[in-house]
């Protein structure tokens, strides 16, 4: 194992200033990198959003008031001078090639070097909903990463590509790399196609599903095969993994808490079915759902949350969360350490449903430090 990183993932909600200073704090916690969503849409039905159910909802008043996150980004990158900036994720449906290729390099100028494309292959609730295709989605991002490679590589010379999804007639992308080099691409990937692709195209991985070490370990594999086949090194690359936290003083206490919590019971819908049933449950959803990338949240009934809730166990929510105190998260965390992952990304979900007084907030910055600082540990 080398050397381990930590990165921070902010929700880039409004208010600005719930933003600003979980940033500032994240790096004065030690953060490594700062990450932002790219989303049109937020994580949770505007109706669940309430202080009852997230004590969160006192201080943000909708999931839905998302900031766009490339000046967030410009805003990050001239306010903190050392961390890595990017998105997790943006993908090439909202966002032209050309356009995804153009925005990154000027942050890359902006940042000093510090800015990575995080890119996946969207989700239905930035998509269909606003008139977008969400079909194909995969073909889409391949063609999309040859674009951006193609235009990055083009030293300003016209470009002509013919695309199933862009066609290209002598376009001309003329902005030099920061210090002639790329910015980094990093792939939100899961299974086999999409682990091939992040091989073949890009220079780290950030996935989000929960797994064991040796199926990380298994996935990791498929991508080096990926970059084998490309004839790309393995040697620099960043495997990542995104951590839902519900941090308390004891698992007990978090499981306690999170049992009783429809916004939990929400988050658990974005499980796929097949996990639901592993678990001996049935997803509220029906069987031909697709969790996360399929959900949209402004379409989610009180009725199919009623029916997550009354099903939620832990052994579902041990699917979904990495669960309980900082020691029970680095115990979760050290054999994906060990199986390759040397970059960990904070996503505080728990500091949604959790912390309802100024005194939770700050017992939960106190454990925040215990893990980024147990993380580095672990390399």
């Amino acid at each position: 194992m080398g050397k381990i990183t930590v990165g921070y993932q902010d929700g880039c909600l409004h208010p600005l200033v719930i933003t600003k200073a979980g940033v500032r704090v994240a790096r004065v916690l030690g953060a490594d990198a700062i990450w932002v969503p790219d989303h049109f849409m937020g994580f949770a039905p505007k109706w669940l959003w309430t202080p009852e159910v997230v004590p969160a909802a006192r201080t943000v008043h909708s999931m839905d008031a998302l900031f766009d996150p490339v000046p967030i980004l410009t805003w990050v990158a001239i306010k903190l001078r050392k961390p890595w900036i990017g998105t997790s994720v943006t993908e090439p449906i909202r966002r032209h090639p050309m356009s995804l290729a153009q925005t990154f390099v000027t942050l890359d100028h902006i940042s000093k070097g510090r800015t990575i494309l995080g890119i996946g292959n969207g989700l239905r609730e930035n998509t269909e909903p606003y008139g977008l295709p969400c079909d194909e989605r995969v073909a889409r991002l391949e063609e999309a990463l040859r674009i951006i490679r193609m235009l990055w590589d083009s030293a300003g010379r016209p470009l002509t590509f013919e695309g199933k999804y862009w066609q290209l007639r002598d376009a001309v992308f003329d902005l030099p790399l920061y210090k002639g080099r790329a910015p980094r691409i990093f792939m939100g990937a899961h299974f086999p196609r999409m682990l091939r692709m992040c091989g073949r195209y890009c220079d780290g991985w950030l996935p989000g599903q929960k797994i064991d070490g040796a199926e990380y370990a298994a996935r990791l594999a498929i991508i080096g095969e990926g970059a084998s086949a490309a004839g790309r090194s393995m040697a620099g690359f960043t495997a990542g993994q995104t951590l839902l936290l519900a941090m308390g003083k004891s698992r007990q206490y978090v499981l306690g808490k999170a049992l009783k919590n429809k916004y939990v019971a929400y988050m658990a819908c974005g499980l796929p079915p097949d996990i639901w049933t592993q678990c001996g449950l049935r997803h509220p959803m029906g069987e031909d759902f697709m969790g996360f990338l399929d959900i949209v949240p402004s379409r989610v009934t009180p009725e199919q949350i009623d029916r997550a809730a009354a099903q939620l166990s832990p052994e579902l929510l041990d699917r979904l969360f990495y669960m309980g105190s900082v020691d029970d998260v680095l115990a979760l965390c050290a054999p994906l350490a060990a199986a390759g992952c040397n970059h960990f990304i904070i996503a505080n979900m728990g500091g949604a449903f959790l912390s309802a007084t100024a005194r939770d907030a700050l017992a939960d910055l106190i454990r925040l430090r215990g893990l980024i600082s147990g993380l580095k540990k672990l390399g």
